[in-house]
């Protein structure tokens, strides 16, 4: 075990993923955080900010971001801000020869082509997705060890990812064969800024799907599991966080349910934390809640491969994926400061 500790800053404070990044890092054992930046809220104390965080002691004040006041504490910034805004602020970071982790959809993509296509427009900073990762671990775990930058997967896409990817890679999907991904998500996934698409009374005792087979999380999707299309429907449901994504895979002629949970089993039989639950058993956001762990469930009916994905939208799909690739970057374990068990009940 190492026993240096590593700076790190954390950028983008009040908002719900900032929260958890910064839950997770306050226990940290190889990690020292040394600055802590909010753009509207610098300057407050930080359980005005987070009222959760009353009362513990030894954290940095929340100040206002300066790439250069970065650099002089940190060697990598954790990046807990809105689309868009993370582009500059790693520009500037890299400057400064600070490694950047990034929650947003910013970086990744390292095709500015392909991130103006998604998004309808031009990357402000695109010299930065030269030096970009996407920010799977399961995926592209060697490549994040060296990255400059590193975007870490959306949430919803990365348990898409995990629970297609042994399917994909050992070729058991029919030709030409389209997954399908219907996926619930709670609403904190929406951000901390109120509206009325998430507003208690818009979203209780309800459900419903939104950007059906036009999200952008779709071709990230299907960019990762090097397939050219991905059906994918989101769902908002009434509960603050966690994910469940139903998978359809075509498989193709032969192909036996033992010889997909063989495939899932050795895929992800090092992984720390990927489970492949038994036979029959259904995976529930509730037993990851808090973790950075993904349950897979696998079901099979004839030619028809059924996987469910739990994963908690602020944890393996936000926070706790940064942190891991954060571990990467560092040298850590990779699981340094991750193995909570799920909030349970």
């Amino acid at each position: 075990m190492p026993t240096a500790t590593v700076r790190v800053a954390l950028v983008g404070t009040s908002g719900y993923t900032g929260a958890e990044a910064l839950r997770l890092l306050g226990t940290h054992p190889l990690v020292r955080l040394t600055r802590l930046c909010a753009h509207s809220r610098a300057g407050e104390p930080l359980a005005d900010i987070l009222p959760p965080f009353a009362g513990v002691d030894g954290l940095p004040s929340v100040e206002p971001f300066d790439a250069a006041a970065v650099a002089q504490v940190a060697d990598f910034a954790l990046l807990a801000v809105p689309h868009g805004t993370a582009q500059t602020i790693t520009a500037e970071l890299l400057a400064h020869d600070v490694r950047v982790v990034d929650f947003s959809a910013d970086h990744r993509f390292d095709d500015p082509d392909f991130f103006a296509a998604v998004y309808g427009h031009a990357h402000a900073r695109p010299e930065t997705l030269a030096r970009t990762v996407y920010g799977v671990p399961e995926l592209y775990r060697e490549r994040i060890r060296t990255a400059d930058v590193v975007g870490a997967g959306g949430c919803y896409p990365t348990s898409v990812i995990l629970g297609s990817l042994p399917a994909v890679r050992q070729g058991l999907l029919a030709p030409g064969a389209i997954p399908i991904a219907d996926c619930k998500s709670g609403v904190s996934g929406a951000g901390r800024s109120p509206g009325a698409g998430t507003h208690y009374p818009e979203t209780a005792d309800g459900l419903h799907a939104y950007k059906t087979l036009a999200h952008r999380h779709a071709p990230e999707i299907a960019r990762a599991l090097g397939l050219a299309k991905v059906r994918f429907v989101p769902h908002l449901v009434p509960m603050i966080r966690g994910i469940l994504s139903t998978i359809y895979l075509p498989l193709r002629p032969g192909v036996s349910a033992q010889a997909v949970r063989e495939a899932y089993v050795n895929a992800y039989a090092a992984e720390p934390f990927v489970t492949v639950l038994p036979a029959g058993q259904h995976p529930d956001p509730r037993h990851v809640r808090g973790t950075n762990r993904c349950h897979l469930g696998l079901f099979v009916d004839d030619d028809l491969l059924c996987v469910q994905a739990a994963i908690d939208n602020l944890g393996k799909g936000a926070a706790g994926q940064a942190i891991q690739c954060l571990n990467l970057m560092a040298g850590l374990p990779e699981d340094a400061g991750l193995t909570h068990t799920a909030l349970f009940p």
